[in-house]
């Protein structure tokens, strides 16, 4: 319980702040992190819970969150880029990702097992998007102020939480394997700290007040 309230608290300071500013977000569709950050809530707390209560494993329950989560972040990030040809590109691997996904969990009956394949595969794929944001940035002809954008802090710390959860879930098969973190306290610290450091940036992203300054 505590390691669940300790991973909790940066991600609800994240969802207080989101809805205390939801109107004030621009561009629009930054509002849908408010409620992206209440689905995780909700998941996270009923996954612990529902393993508390019935004794059974929760898998199924996250491998549904690496749907919503892998499917959210490059959705974003294709409303984000301003590229046409990136914009095109996130969507087709987006799809990708999807059919891959339903490939996996439903046609292969993983629904029930923890697929750390297309956790991964997400996970890569978010890092792409983070990547083209960041290039995207870097190559627009307006004069930005990086530190003034909501969407830089964001990806920021998307990027921090991701690379993270994408070197352990590589070697997850072999960790499992080898009980290397059987009772799965290596991963718990990591992931706590990771979720300080993501919603801390996601934080300081939804307290920003405006998307862009053009300096002249």
């Amino acid at each position: 319980m505590q390691d669940l309230i300790i991973a909790t608290i940066p991600l609800l300071i994240a969802l207080t702040i989101s809805c205390f500013r939801y109107h004030r977000l621009e561009p629009r569709w930054l509002r849908l992190f408010t409620w992206f950050l209440m689905i995780t809530f909700i998941i996270q707390t009923s996954g612990y819970f529902y393993s508390l209560a019935f004794k059974k494993s929760n898998h199924f329950i996250f491998n549904l969150y690496t749907l919503i989560e892998y499917t959210f972040y490059p959705y974003i990030f294709s409303k984000t880029v301003k590229e046409a040809f990136t914009k095109k590109l996130i969507k087709i691997a987006l799809l990708a990702f999807v059919l891959f996904y339903i490939y996996q969990i439903f046609l292969q009956g993983q629904f029930f097992i923890y697929n750390s394949l297309t956790s991964n595969i997400g996970e890569f794929l978010t890092l792409i998007c983070c990547l083209c944001y960041f290039a995207d940035l870097l190559m627009d002809d307006e004069l930005i102020v990086f530190f003034n954008t909501p969407m830089f802090w964001i990806t920021t710390g998307i990027m921090f939480a991701t690379v993270g959860d994408f070197l352990y879930m590589s070697f997850f098969n072999y960790i499992m394997n080898n009980n290397l973190d059987q009772d799965g306290h290596i991963y718990s610290i990591m992931e706590t700290a990771l979720s300080i450091i993501e919603y801390s940036f996601f934080c300081i992203g939804f307290s920003c007040k405006k998307t862009w300054i053009k300096v002249s």
